[in-house]
């Protein structure tokens, strides 16, 4: 193959100064070359030595212990015999994109650029990074792309050949390292091309072998360290520490891992993007520190060559906290004239301040979506949780407990007290008309059918506050009484430690919070548990559809320690006049064997179509434009044991960044 080699180096004032001549129909462009000491070189070709790359490298290496500098590149006609290669200034550059239009003169949208480069089945270009491991053995130059881009040999083979021939100083030092899960999956199934034509690979682990520690993204924050394995919902206010990479990740204090990261990860990228440090400690679980700073108050620092971590008071962090919320109280809208309990095809999503968010939905799902897919049940309005609490006088007893010194004094003292106040709710006895009309109720169901008692609330799917996980559902037997203790139960999740942090991070009126429930038949042996999103999440510019499923009763929401779901993005387009599929798998579950997957074809199928109606459903609704990419809906959903697909929520997707 003959390679056309333009290869253009650009820095922020180039065209300014010295304006940017060549020829474009040449083999070979001649370009000035800035060193940046107010000298201009003889025109080059080619990186002549590590000098060169160092220039063109982004990446300041005080911010880094790895001390990775990086040179990202493109190469476009790609699918031609002539592909031709650019070099980029990667400080000036953060986006291929944007170096596309500004330096090439091209004027392509985000989404065209995006579906050119990173869709196998229409790339036209390939984006990528050179990145600098000096202190690997002898030192390499890794070959990366963007995590989810499914990247195969052929493509590989072109880049290495390209780079080989214009950086000879590194010839016999580049590496190949598949940085996301889909390049892995990929690369175990081409494997024997790279070995027959010797074209070297590296995993992560290999990678940073002997690595005990990276600052990823340097910085300071304060927050409660946790467990990110634990099952909780984790906010702004806290320093998570992982056992495995997430794919993604909310908006969070800080992240420890104690797996080595890329560079290029995911939740490094949002990292850099929030502002907060993250870090890659490997024997952090084992340590001290941790053992005896979990769930506690803390400062991170983040430093090149070292992380500092240190306990300090509870006010102290709070004062931080402080800094970062919201300026103005939420007072959320609570109707309460309405005291039917109703079924869901009565209500719609005009009926959230009734209702609640998840009764709602589901409402409002009939409308969009066969009735046999969803939850046959009822709506119990915020009137029954509102008059259960005055009843009791728990609001003035609980305004009095939470304005307290004591409650204000720790973390622990909080959580000590909230628990208390669930119990006491629990414990009180319950108006006698609302003992009667759940009774009536329940004899809409079938005689011993045990039913799923679900919180819906007026505090959840808020602009940058979804609430998502934060309050508990409950299934109630025909052996356990009257259905007002579970509905108790639901009614006291409103006062769980997480929910109380979350609304208070968000300024959000605690009082002003009501909860309802939603009440229908619990399933039995479902063969699956999933979570999707009708948006790429990770290339919201191309298409697409996000989904995480587990086998059987293994949530996605809720997950077990350690347990890792099964999470893929599918991408349908119709550019070139026909409709491709693309599936990208992520990862894969950990709860059933490698060689098997969670979903069939047809499953994913018939998923994607209920995402499809439910999408186009709530865009009208809204009044959302057709080409918005910010909007997009969360579904969850199972497999009943029966193989037929259950929705048992929508959610407009609220994401933080």
């Amino acid at each position: 193959m003959r390679f056309k080699l333009e290869i253009c180096f650009v820095f922020c004032f180039y065209f300014s100064s010295f304006g940017c001549d060549f020829d474009t129909n040449a083999n070979v462009s001649m370009l000035d070359f800035y060193r940046g000491d107010d000298t201009i070189l003889d025109t080059v070709v080619f990186l002549s030595d590590r000098a060169d790359f160092d220039l063109l490298a982004s990446g300041n290496q005080s911010n880094s212990s790895l001390q990775l500098p990086e040179v990202k590149f493109l190469i476009d006609n790609i699918r031609s015999s002539d592909p031709v290669l650019y070099f980029i200034n990667s400080n000036k550059f953060k986006y291929h994109w944007k170096f596309y239009n500004s330096v090439l003169g091209w004027n392509l949208s985000l989404l065209d650029f995006n579906t050119r480069t990173y869709t196998d089945f229409n790339r036209r270009m390939i984006a990528g990074s050179i990145v600098a491991h000096d202190n690997y053995e002898e030192g390499i130059y890794t070959i990366e792309f963007w995590p989810s881009d499914p990247v195969h040999f052929k493509d590989v083979k072109i880049v290495f050949d390209l780079l080989t021939e214009v950086m000879d100083f590194a010839a016999g030092s580049f590496v190949y390292h598949a940085a996301g899960e889909t390049q892995v999956r990929i690369l175990a199934e081409e494997l024997e091309l790279y070995q027959q034509n010797r074209i070297s690979v590296i995993n992560t682990s290999q990678l940073y072998n002997g690595l005990s520690y990276a600052a990823m993204n340097t910085g300071e924050s304060y927050g409660i360290l946790r467990d990110g394995n634990s099952n909780r919902t984790f906010s702004s206010a806290d320093i998570v520490v992982f056992q495995s990479i997430p794919n993604d990740i909310g908006h969070v204090a800080g992240i420890i891992t104690t797996v080595p990261q890329t560079p290029l990860s995911h939740i490094n990228l949002k990292a850099i993007q929030n502002g907060i440090p993250n870090v890659y400690v490997s024997d952090f679980l084992e340590s001290e520190q941790y053992q005896s700073l979990l769930d506690r108050p803390v400062r991170l620092t983040a430093l090149a060559d070292q992380y500092i971590m240190e306990e300090v008071s509870f006010s102290e962090a709070q004062l931080w906290i402080e800094s970062i919320r919201p300026d103005t109280v939420t007072v959320l809208v609570s109707e309460l004239q309405e005291r039917r309990i109703q079924h869901f095809s009565n209500i719609r999503l005009i009926d959230l301040n009734s209702y609640g968010a998840k009764s709602a939905n589901l409402g409002e799902l009939t409308w969009c979506v066969q009735s046999s897919i969803l939850p046959d049940g009822y709506a119990v309005p915020f009137y029954y949780y509102n008059k259960f609490m005055e009843y009791n006088d728990f609001y003035n007893r609980i305004d009095s407990v939470i304005s307290s010194i004591e409650f204000n004094s720790s973390s622990q003292a909080r959580e000590d007290i909230l628990q208390k106040i669930r119990r006491e709710i629990i414990e009180s006895p319950v108006p006698q008309w609302i003992v009667d009309s759940l009774s009536v109720m329940v004899t809409q169901f079938e005689p011993g059918v045990s039913l799923r008692c679900r919180s819906s609330t007026n505090n959840e799917d808020l602009p940058g506050f979804n609430g998502a996980g934060l309050y508990n559902s409950f299934t109630h037997h025909e052996n356990e009484g009257h259905i007002s203790e579970t509905v108790k139960q639901v009614w006291a999740g409103m006062w769980t430690y997480r929910a109380f942090e979350e609304r208070e991070f968000h300024r959000i009126d605690h009082f002003s919070a009501s909860m309802g429930v939603a009440v229908h038949p619990s399933y039995k042996d479902e063969l699956a548990n999933g979570v999707a999103v009708t948006n790429n999440v990770l290339n919201p510019f191309i298409p697409g559809y996000y989904i995480n499923v587990q086998p059987g009763d293994h949530m996605v929401t809720n997950p077990q320690s350690n347990s890792l779901p099964e999470i893929f993005i599918v991408t349908e387009q119709n550019i070139t006049g026909e409709s491709l599929r693309e599936i990208q798998y992520l990862a894969y579950s950990n709860r059933i064997s490698s060689n098997r997957r969670v979903l069939s074809d047809d499953q994913i199928q018939q998923i994607i179509d209920i995402l499809e109606n439910i999408h186009n459903h709530y865009r009208i609704l809204n009044e959302i434009d057709i080409d918005d990419l910010d909007f997009a809906m969360e579904i969850e959903f199972k497999i009943s044991r029966d193989g037929s697909i259950v929705v048992k929520q929508a959610r407009p997707w609220v994401h933080r960044t």
